[in-house]
């Protein structure tokens, strides 16, 4: 009967989901397309704003044309070129009940032309999520890391304008 004052909150740790995919090309190709300092880096690629934060080696913003008011920081936290590469992520202003991310991808190498990616993402949300509203948030992302592995895996074996027109919900 007074099932709102007695409502069990979400766990205070971080929420870890692992994703792995396949990909027909070399792993350096692939780490290029991760790599927020390579100018081949998969977002650029798609039309967002990707810079590099002056004097804080290893720091970059990304600004989506979808979500223009929204900054996007990054922190580059491990870069082993073609093997593993790791940054943290926090959205300003705060988007949802979100309040960080981690993200590591590992590279493994299946033969000279293809690779397997493994990403790890580690997702801290608000305190005061009912655990309805963390179920639901964490399922979405675990949709979010299989989608963006989805999209690595087309934009490193179909190119840029395949992986825009996907993302754009446009086929060509």
């Amino acid at each position: 009967m007074f099932e709102f004052l007695n409502r069990r909150r979400r766990p205070a740790r971080p929420v870890e989901i692992i994703g792995e995919v396949e990909i027909a090309r070399p792993a350096a190709d692939v780490y290029a397309l991760i790599d927020w300092a390579d100018p081949r880096n998969a977002k650029r690629a798609t039309g967002n704003r990707v810079t590099g934060i002056s004097g804080n080696p290893g720091r970059f913003d990304m600004v989506t044309p979808m979500l223009a008011d929204f900054t996007f920081e990054f922190l580059v936290t491990c870069e082993e070129p073609h093997s593993r590469y790791a940054f943290g992520c926090v959205i300003r202003p705060q988007f949802g009940p979100m309040e960080h991310t981690h993200e590591t991808y590992g590279f493994e190498s299946l033969g000279a032309d293809r690779c397997r990616v493994t990403l790890t993402t580690e997702t801290r949300f608000d305190a005061g999520l009912s655990r309805r509203a963390y179920a639901a948030e964490v399922a979405t992302m675990a949709t979010s890391v299989q989608s963006a592995l989805q999209k690595l895996k087309l934009q490193a074996e179909h190119g840029a304008d395949f992986a825009k027109a996907v993302e754009g919900n446009v086929l060509l």
